[in-house]
C-alpha cells in the first residue's frame, strides 16, 4: 500500500489506521508525486490513498501516469477538492472521500478491499 499525502497529521493518521488491517504488511508514506512515482517505478502495491494538492502537482497526474503505464491499482483519493471528483474517477480511481468527513469510510474501504501483500 502507498499513501500519497503531504499533509503529515493526516499521513499518519491513515498509516496508523491502515497498519491495523491485517492483510497491509508493506506501507509506504510518501509526501510528493515524485516521490510517488519514484518509489512506484520500483514496487509494485495494491492500493493507494491519494492526495489531490501536493506541493510539486496535482494527484491527478499519478492517475494519469497509471493510465499510460496500463498498471493502475486500487486508487482511493482523500482529498477536500470535491469538484474534481468526477474526473478522478474517469482516470481510474475507484472511490473518492472527502478528508473533513470520510476518514472512517476511506478505511472501511481498505480493510473490505481484496489485496495480495
Amino acid at each position: 500500500m502507498l499513501i500519497v499525502e503531504d499533509n503529515p497529521l493526516i499521513g499518519e493518521k491513515i498509516l496508523k489506521a491502515s497498519k491495523n488491517i491485517h492483510p497491509l504488511k508493506n506501507i509506504k508514506l510518501t509526501a510528493t508525486l515524485k516521490e510517488a512515482i519514484s518509489f512506484l517505478e520500483k514496487n509494485n502495491v495494491d492500493i493507494i490513498t491519494l492526495d489531490l494538492s501536493l506541493p510539486d502537482g496535482n494527484g491527478i497526474e499519478l492517475l494519469k501516469w497509471f493510465k499510460e503505464k496500463n498498471n493502475l491499482p486500487k486508487v482511493y483519493v482523500f482529498s477536500t477538492s470535491k469538484e474534481l471528483k468526477r474526473t478522478c474517477l474517469r482516470y481510474g480511481a475507484l472511490g473518492f472521500f472527502d478528508k473533513s468527513t470520510d476518514f472512517d469510510n476511506l478505511i472501511k474501504t481498505i480493510e473490505t478491499s481484496d489485496i495480495d501483500n
